[in-house]
């Protein structure tokens, strides 16, 4: 299927939805009109960031824009990178039609602000306050430092070459999570000798130099 065989499923669909459609009007490939509603749509035969730009400049000169591409393939769909784009579209208040035999309309093209998570954000202030430029941007390849890291660090510190029970551990550092971080032991660093009382393994004293 060519970029010019979406035209008419395309008008099918908007004329059906009760607007005007004209074709090449100020290089829009469609532009759909209903009272006093106007919708730029560009016709592509698969979603990419040069037909979402397209449609970005669009925008200033109607109400709405639409992309229509073909029918992606399964496959496609479901693919993190396709998932990707829709997100970008949902963003951006771009809508989406598919198009084989007929036009199918996916998405409106209406903003979704995105809903916050106060939970997530809170772990981003805090561990935004925890650390202390100890890592650098885009480097997802090498080693990093965490908020959890860096309180199992702090807690190893309070142990160092002594046994100490859990509950004094917390108050020393004042971590939440302390139980958590001794009992998952993540990292390997801390040897249980019961009755809440722990000691760092001989990794523990090497990693954090005790």
């Amino acid at each position: 299927m060519k970029e010019t065989e979406l035209f008419l499923p395309v008008k099918h669909l908007f004329e059906s939805l009760g607007f005007e459609v004209e074709a090449e009007i100020e290089h829009i490939d469609m532009v759909a009109k209903k009272d006093a509603r106007w919708i730029a749509i560009e016709l592509k035969k698969e979603l990419n960031l040069h037909v979402i730009a397209q449609i970005l400049k669009r925008q200033p000169l109607t109400d709405e824009g639409y992309i229509a591409i073909m029918k992606p393939s399964s496959k496609t769909i479901m693919s993190q990178s396709f998932k990707d784009k829709l997100l970008i579209l949902k963003r951006l208040g771009i809508g989406l039609i598919y198009v084989d035999d007929q036009a199918t309309l996916i998405k409106e093209a209406e903003v979704v602000t995105p809903r916050k998570k106060q939970k997530d954000k809170q772990r981003l202030i805090d561990a935004f306050q925890a650390l202390n430029h100890e890592n650098i941007g885009g480097s997802h390849q090498t080693p990093r430092m965490t908020l959890y890291k860096k309180q199992a660090m702090h807690i190893a510190k309070v142990i160092g070459n002594s046994s100490k029970k859990v509950s004094d551990i917390k108050k020393e550092t004042s971590i939440e999570k302390t139980y958590s971080i001794l009992y998952k032991n993540y990292y390997q660093w801390f040897q249980p000798l019961g009755k809440g009382i722990y000691e760092l393994t001989e990794k523990g004293k090497k990693d954090n130099n005790i």
